[in-house]
């Protein structure tokens, strides 16, 4: 374990090995408390050593969100073949999913407000937001269901973070999230 009592081994400085890192350091002191120096003392490591595979501060916390908005897109991918009034409900589902699956990283990408303002400048992570909150406001999303479809999102962040969280099963996490969502949004339960 390193010092901060991650789980990075000390003195691998690979670019797998200085995402997992960030990713801890983002989780525990934010992408702002965050810096290239912490990441190579935790991993071990010179910052050159760092700076080997990314060349700023930016460039990790993009590789660190990178398979957030992988996962968003392949999402709206999977419930783009589906009728348009089963979409939103099946987005619902795969959001659930994937905020059990990768609490961790949910917990960066929907907190963080360095995180999204670096996320929001990249036109393309910007148009996988908008389509998420296009999906699940539904073809007439009007003011109202998109403060309900931002509520829902930002609300994905709450079991990530959320302490007496930590311990419930993952079913019924998952579960309980997709029913908030399908109540919040006013959807059926995608089936």
């Amino acid at each position: 374990m390193g010092p901060g009592g991650g789980t990075v081994p000390r003195g691998d400085s690979s670019a797998d090995r200085i995402r997992s890192c960030a990713l801890e350091l983002f989780a525990r002191h934010g992408v702002a408390g965050t810096s290239l120096r912490m990441i190579a003392e935790e991993l071990g490591v010179t910052k050159a050593a760092v700076y080997y595979h990314f060349r700023s501060k930016e460039e990790i916390v993009q590789a660190v969100l990178h398979p957030a908005v992988r996962t968003f897109d392949e999402l709206l991918a999977a419930v783009g073949v589906l009728p348009v009034e089963r979409r939103a409900a099946a987005l619902v589902d795969g959001l659930a999913r994937q905020a059990v699956t990768h609490r961790q990283l949910y917990a960066v990408v929907l907190k963080d407000v360095a995180a999204a303002a670096l996320s929001a400048g990249r036109p393309d992570h910007a148009r996988t937001f908008q389509r998420l909150r296009d999906t699940l406001a539904g073809p007439d999303g009007d003011g109202p269901a998109l403060v309900r479809v931002s509520i829902f999102l930002s609300g994905l962040v709450g079991p990530a973070i959320e302490a007496d969280l930590a311990d419930l099963d993952d079913a019924e996490l998952e579960r309980a999230i997709a029913e908030a969502g399908y109540r919040l949004l006013g959807l059926t339960q995608a089936g």
